[in-house]
């Protein structure tokens, strides 16, 4: 998933999102896996690095990959690095009980939790900082609320401008 998803800028290899890697071979995963550009040697899905995330959790059954970023993490912070979810399927994934809890858990935890829907190939996708949307919901753990306003964050990032992507 990451191989089409991600959008890739560096000085080795540019890949702009929602468009498969060259080298990505169907079913068969990297065709230079062995010689792969360094951003694809240290990058790991979130469902790898995390503990607390089983194996449906990674992205080609979930439909959602998790990634770590430090744009736009604002001061105050547990850390710098916060987590994005890019949904890759339906909104209503949003409502299954481990995304949920997954989500109140981050922000329990002050860690700055994104959602970002991928746009048209190319085009930058649209994201949603969720911390705020969704902090009064975790404060009064009300599972609901928390699911609506996760509905609500897919809507607001679909409802983003779509801005080409440019290197």
């Amino acid at each position: 998933m990451c191989c089409i998803v991600a959008t890739i800028d560096s000085p080795e290899f540019k890949k702009v999102q929602g468009v498969a890697c060259q080298h990505c071979l169907p079913a068969s995963g990297c065709g230079i896996y062995l010689t792969r550009p360094p951003v694809c040697r240290i990058w790991y899905c979130q469902w790898r690095r995390l503990a607390w995330l089983d194996d449906s959790w990674r992205p080609d059954r979930s439909q959602i990959m998790l990634r770590p970023t430090d744009d736009e993490v604002p001061p105050g912070y547990a850390s710098p690095t916060g987590i994005v979810f890019d949904i890759l399927g339906p909104c209503d994934i949003l409502l299954a009980e481990k995304v949920i809890e997954a989500v109140g858990n981050l922000i329990d935890a002050r860690i700055a939790t994104f959602l970002s829907v991928p746009g048209r190939p190319g085009y930058a996708s649209g994201r949603v900082f969720l911390n705020p949307l969704l902090d009064a919901a975790v404060r009064h753990r009300d599972g609901d609320a928390l699911g609506k306003g996760l509905v609500d964050g897919f809507l607001l990032s679909v409802l983003h401008p779509q801005e080409p992507i440019t290197f």
